[in-house]
């Protein structure tokens, strides 16, 4: 039993800061939430806000082993498969390079008090095996979602794709895919139906930059978040660039976003209008992306994405915006409520108040080292 007393806890669902105690069982159920009950092992909060640990709801963590190279290079370049800087990087790692790359940066967002990330494998069964070596000693929850090299094949069978599909989906949790330009357009609804049929997740780039945007219009007559939705995915990875009549389109659909606005704009691409998402009660989280050129560090993805989105769309996006993006709506995908409430297991982070606001102290004054306390009460 563990009682967390005398913070600033950030409550429920919509984060509500109340003055109180969460009294813990050994299970990591919060047993009750109450100023005047404590039981157990006390930690004392004050000066804190006692939060929901972070999500990082996209991540390539197999791009640990090419970090910083091929700054500057056009995007298809660096990440187009399969083909691109990283793709051959990857290629030329040893699997233990490959294993020691991933947990370092694994341990790296343990440290910043993330306790989940979604990370988009490659190397097909390999792959996902991979991962699951570099993190199995580690506090922390990976959801997988693989992908195979067949699907790019254009003389692959339709059998041939959800016989592969079902295969991975044994051994992860989804797919992901690497863009809508990449893949067959009946390939892409084959793997959302079966991810569909068995629950799992079907996650694709989409409108990563305008020129894609442009490409799939011509080709298509369809942008490529109307093709990526049609196709039964209900999780779209960027959406920088929507076009047209998309805003309408993922507002009547209520898709997750997962926006990554960091590596955005390192690439030189864009600032995601994730406020015009906001506005629209679309469902967006945040991710840091490719390893290879961003820290997986949710303190700096939330502060550059309150700042960067208010700087280009002038507009009034807020911390408390941010900071439930990097946690309760992230988890949403996976289908799980953190948030600090009776009954509720949680992740729960314990970090200094710097200012009055406390998602304004989060955004944009705190840092790993702001964190007092990490307690990890929900494993996949």
């Amino acid at each position: 039993m563990i009682t967390i007393k005398n913070g600033l806890v950030l409550t429920g669902f919509n984060l509500e800061p109340k003055k109180t105690n969460i009294v813990i069982d050994d299970d990591g159920t919060i047993i009750k939430i109450s100023p005047h009950h404590q039981e157990g092992e006390i930690i004392d909060a004050t000066g804190c806000i006692v939060m929901p640990a972070f999500i990082n709801a996209h991540t390539h963590i197999g791009d640990a082993i090419a970090k910083d190279v091929g700054d500057g290079l056009p995007i298809d370049e660096l990440v187009a498969p399969p083909n691109g800087l990283k793709h051959q990087k990857l290629r030329e790692a040893t699997d233990q390079q490959l294993i020691d790359a991933m947990h370092d940066a694994a341990k790296e967002m343990v440290l910043n008090g993330i306790s989940t990330f979604i990370d988009f494998r490659e190397g097909g069964l390999k792959g996902i095996e991979l991962l699951k070596k570099a993190v199995y000693d580690l506090p922390i929850n990976a959801c997988i979602l693989g992908r195979s090299d067949k699907y790019y094949d254009p003389d692959v069978t339709m059998d041939e794709i959800r016989d592969i599909t079902r295969e991975l989906l044994q051994h992860c949790d989804g797919i992901g895919l690497s863009g809508v330009e990449d893949i067959d357009a009946e390939v892409m609804l084959q793997i959302a139906d079966i991810c569909n049929q068995e629950d799992k997740l079907a996650m694709i780039h989409v409108a990563e930059y305008g020129a894609l945007q442009e490409q799939s219009v011509q080709e298509t007559n369809q942008t490529e978040v109307e093709r990526a939705l049609r196709s039964g995915f209900t999780s779209l990875v960027h959406v920088t660039y929507p076009i047209m009549q998309d805003l309408d389109l993922l507002a009547s659909s209520s898709p997750f976003i997962i926006a990554c606005p960091r590596s955005n704009g390192m690439l030189g691409v864009g600032i995601p209008p994730v406020s015009a998402y906001v506005e629209e009660k679309i469902d967006v989280a945040l991710g840091t992306d490719n390893v290879m050129f961003n820290m997986p560090d949710m303190f700096r993805e939330m502060e550059y994405t309150l700042k960067a989105v208010r700087g280009a769309y002038q507009n009034k996006i807020t911390a408390y915006d941010v900071v439930k993006m990097a946690t309760i709506t992230g988890f949403k995908i996976l289908g799980k409520d953190i948030s600090i409430q009776e009954g509720n297991v949680s992740d729960i982070l314990v970090i200094k108040q710097k200012s009055e606001d406390p998602y304004l102290s989060i955004v944009n004054r705190s840092s790993p080292e702001d964190i007092v306390h990490f307690i990890m009460g929900n494993q996949m």
